[in-house]
């Protein structure tokens, strides 16, 4: 399931932001079908997309009325999100991941994934997925020890964390991904064996090409991944 609401408030013309937002989403080939449920003073447009929340249509839209603002609110699969756009930029995302999920991810200039990760506790031990442009693994961390869990040997937990990251942040080269590809030829970026989807791709860019919510053990718990695996071939 995947369903998602978008409100639009503020002291301003609201009725011209509903008209330029019908005009825009008419010519957006990847817009969703929605429904406008509209009260005094609120714009709300409801979702239930296969794709995702067009964010490019409501983003046009805010930077022609910057007195307004415009929130999302999604829930796919048990992960939730927020999304926050203001005069056409989209200031604040926070994914609000199931269990607790603690989340760090980081780009380089050109989009390339250079590392990703998701983790979360269970009893007492961070179990977590990793992956970079190239390749991924899956981890446990406790007491200042990282091991490596290979690919292939994950376990229930592990696999818990990792679809759930996967599914909402990145998409793989051997994937059709039509949409992603063309958004990414867009943007001038090479595609990789991993990538971030192209709304969590403009996340990143947007906050100086990382996001991250960690917690020191789990800050701590990234540090070993760079040097006992990121760092070596």
């Amino acid at each position: 399931m995947f369903s998602a609401v978008v409100r639009v408030t503020g002291a301003g013309r609201l009725a011209d932001f509903r008209e330029r937002l019908r005009w825009l989403m008419v010519r957006d080939e990847d817009a969703e079908e929605y429904s406008e449920h509209h009260a005094e003073g609120v714009l709300e447009y409801r979702f239930t997309p296969r794709k995702g929340i067009p964010f490019p249509a409501f983003t046009a839209a805010s930077a022609d009325f910057p007195e307004l603002q415009v929130e999302a609110e999604w829930e796919h699969d048990g992960v939730r999100g927020r999304a926050l756009i203001e005069n056409g930029r989209l200031v604040q995302q926070a994914p609000e991941l199931a269990a607790g999920m603690l989340l760090d991810v980081s780009i380089e200039a050109n989009g390339r994934l250079e590392l990703a990760l998701a983790c979360t506790r269970r009893e007492g031990t961070l179990v977590g997925y990793a992956a970079s442009a190239e390749r991924h693994t899956y981890f446990r961390y406790r007491d200042g020890r990282l091991e490596l869990v290979g690919p292939d040997s994950g376990d229930e937990a592990l696999e818990e964390v990792a679809f759930a990251f996967v599914e909402e942040w990145i998409w793989y080269d051997e994937e059709d991904a039509v949409l992603e590809r063309a958004r990414y030829a867009n943007y001038g970026y090479p595609v990789h064996g991993a990538n971030l989807r192209a709304e969590k791709l403009q996340l990143v860019r947007d906050g100086g090409l990382r996001f991250s919510s960690l917690d020191k053990p789990a800050a701590e718990a990234r540090e070993a991944l760079v040097e006992q695996w990121l760092k070596r071939t």
